[in-house]
């Protein structure tokens, strides 16, 4: 009894194996924080190409004002790898104090001095993370913002 008591000890004191073991225990852990880091990292690059689609288009439509088809156009080159990108463009003219804004420049502002032409650029895109993450939203909707002085 005591020859297989020692040999039970023994056995029990190798540490053969134990780097595989905990490998096997650590590797799922590890997998899904490079997952949640590459899906982190996607949101983060969609973010920014919204932000920059919007700021292209109202650059485009500060040279040409009244082109808001080529505003949309220029946000959509922009990001060209946004699939679901979805530009909105605008001008109009306003007040330099930011009052009495008119769409389109139908009619004059209120004031009757300082006017200031503008466009404007609206961007939205939806993401889709890869995993769905308790507590997280499993999709987000980003946009992006950009108005521009337009010369008149």
């Amino acid at each position: 009894m005591i020859v297989v008591r020692q040999r039970l000890l023994c056995w029990l004191k190798r540490d053969d194996g134990s780097g595989i073991l905990e490998t096997a225990i650590l590797l799922p852990v590890l997998i899904l924080m490079l997952i949640g880091a590459v899906d982190f990292g996607r949101a983060f690059y969609l973010a920014i190409e919204v932000g920059s689609a919007a700021h292209a288009g109202a650059l485009y439509g500060s040279q040409y004002p009244t082109d808001t088809a080529g505003m949309k156009t220029a946000a959509t080159l922009d990001a060209a790898d946004v699939s679901g990108l979805t530009p909105t463009a605008t001008y109009g003219c306003e007040c330099a104090d930011g009052s009495g804004a008119v769409a389109s420049c139908t009619t004059a502002p209120s004031c009757t001095y300082n006017v200031v032409y503008y466009v404007q650029v609206n961007t939205t895109a939806t993401y889709t993370s890869i995993l769905n993450y308790p507590g997280i939203p499993a999709s987000w909707t980003f946009s992006g913002m950009s108005r521009m002085r337009a010369p008149y």
